[in-house]
């Protein structure tokens, strides 16, 4: 467990709030007490105010005693407090001088009173001149010039490739990754490596400020991509009643989707072979599909209906789906503006637009009964594959 005794930035781009996304990144316990209040945003510090220790120490002393103490922008005194508190516990701090608008925060020579107090002390380059040299120094050099960062803890030197731009928040990222690490028992020397490397990671994702939640990001496309292999069979198991001439496929959007390729589908598409449903590939990022694109439209009007399959038309379907109180509309064809049948993919949106408008709601169910070169369809919409097999189930079942 950590305990993060950190200053706090509305922004949200550092302080707290940046050291607990980091640590909830690695999944670690994170507990956090706030050690200063500022007023700031992405570019510039007003002011600051240090909380008195008194008050800090009554809500730490509740607390589980930790493994690991990240301390912030806090008054350099704190450290030998919490070294008092808890002489068992590993202590990182992430000294803070002033900010990149130049905005002092501690005077240097108090810091140095304290120094010895922590285990590890983390700051930049910069700082590290005005302190001097110290054998508990972790030095950053992401404030130099070059294509690389280079990060020095006693005779070691650890380099990774510069991303590039300049980010709010990257010391309490990294200090906050390295106390992470320190909880998890990697070497203090494994949990720089380690830190940095995610530190990468996470500005890979970021624009001008350090967005830790972007990571976030991955774990949905994982997700994503994993409920529809799960829910897999279950869509092929009652494959032979429900996959059309053109073959079938479960799309299914992330939260943010803007294109087709931000929504998981089965490349290939699901098709029938010798009377029984089989999958050409696992779910997929790749590849093209219509309901991929129908779900991506949907989302525009109603964001939470993530999920479109396609359905093998049979009238009964329809008349089951009415009957069980899905809402249907039906799609004719023969209505299509010229403009919208000559473009590629038009006809999809313009669909779900006239089923909307019609329906005041979200369409659970769009059909329409075929055209010239095209194949009767069924299309079922839902918040996720679960919910779409289910509707799908209530279609296709006496």
């Amino acid at each position: 467990m950590v305990l993060v005794v950190a200053g706090f930035d509305p922004s949200g781009g550092a302080g707290i709030i940046q050291d607990v996304k980091v640590l909830s990144a690695l999944g670690v316990k994170t507990h956090a007490v706030i050690s200063a209040l500022t007023v700031q945003n992405e570019n510039r510090v007003f002011s600051v105010n240090f909380r008195d220790w008194e008050e800090m120490r009554k809500e730490i002393e509740v607390l589980t005693p930790p493994r690991v103490i990240k301390v912030g922008l806090s008054a350099p005194e704190t450290v030998k407090r919490l070294r008092e508190m808890f002489p068992d516990s590993a202590i990182v701090w992430n000294v803070v001088l002033e900010s990149s608008s130049g905005f002092g925060f501690q005077d240097p020579e108090e810091v140095k009173k304290f120094v010895e107090y922590a285990d590890y002390v983390i700051l930049n380059s910069e700082e590290a001149k005005k302190l001097g040299e110290y054998n508990n120094f972790i030095v950053t050099g992401g404030h130099e010039k070059g294509n690389t960062v280079k990060v020095k803890y006693r005779d070691f030197v650890f380099e990774i490739p510069r991303v590039p731009g300049e980010f709010h928040g990257t010391g309490c990222a990294f200090s906050s990754a390295v106390s992470g690490f320190l909880a998890m028992s990697y070497p203090v020397e494994e949990a720089i490596r380690s830190a940095m490397e995610l530190l990468k990671k996470i500005l890979e994702r970021s624009s001008g400020v350090v967005e830790t939640e972007k990571l976030l990001r991955d774990w949905y496309r994982y997700d994503t991509l994993n409920t529809l292999d799960e829910i897999l069979p279950e869509f092929l198991e009652i494959g032979h009643l429900t996959v059309p001439e053109v073959g079938q496929n479960v799309s299914y959007a992330l939260p943010w989707a803007k294109n087709e390729f931000e929504v998981g589908k089965f490349p290939g598409r699901i098709r029938l072979k010798e009377g029984k449903a089989v999958a050409v590939s696992c779910a997929s990022f790749k590849d093209k599909s219509h309901t991929a694109r129908m779900a991506v439209t949907i989302m525009r009007y109603h964001p939470h209906m993530r999920c479109v399959v396609n359905v093998r038309y049979e009238r009964e379907y329809v008349e089951r789906a009415k009957k069980r109180g899905l809402k249907v509309f039906h799609y004719d064809r023969s209505k299509e503006p010229k403009e919208v049948q000559e473009r590629e993919g038009q006809s999809m949106v313009w669909m779900i637009e006239q089923a909307i408008a019609e329906l005041k709601s979200p369409p659970d169910v769009i059909y329409d009964e075929g055209w010239w070169g095209k194949e009767a369809m069924i299309r079922v919409f839902g918040r996720n594959p679960k919910e779409v097999l289910e509707k799908i189930k209530l279609m296709v079942r006496e």
